[in-house]
């Protein structure tokens, strides 16, 4: 007889190193198509993520939130494991940073002479969500 699973080894690593590396009970991930949660047992997965945030709930009950950059998830039923271009904690970011780059990628983005799809609107469009997440995970909501 099988073992179900009943929690989840998460674990988030970007260039700079290993990020996040806890037990947890549920995930949330910005997948490039939409938002995906994972719970033990989850089918094995292997999705693109966008930048956005990442939400987890541990094994004692506490919810945890981080800005999550562009990568890559893969997950089954004991594990998640995250590769990231960037990754910080609420405690870490500078919200009056975060809204001056939301600022700087909005103008970027609405000023941009490139269609949609093309490679410059798609790097100006990840600027946009990465100062939104950052913003978001510190618990700041954006100010236009």
């Amino acid at each position: 007889m099988a073992i179900e699973a009943t929690s989840l080894a998460l674990n988030v690593a970007t260039p700079n190193g290993m990020m996040l590396s806890l037990e947890v009970d549920s995930v949330q991930l910005p997948a490039s198509n939409g938002e995906i949660g994972i719970l033990p047992g989850h089918i094995p997965i292997l999705a693109a993520l966008k930048p956005g945030v990442l939400k987890y709930k541990t094994k004692n009950g506490t919810s945890g939130v981080a800005a999550l950059g562009s990568g890559f998830v893969e997950a089954d039923a004991k594990r998640v494991r995250v590769i990231a271009e960037f990754f910080e904690k609420p405690e870490d970011i500078e919200k009056a940073e975060a809204q001056a780059d939301l600022e700087r990628a909005t103008l970027n983005l609405k000023n941009l002479k490139a269609i949609l799809g093309e490679p410059a609107q798609i790097e100006a469009q990840k600027d946009l969500d990465w100062a939104l997440a950052r913003l978001e995970a510190a618990g700041g909501a954006p100010v236009h």
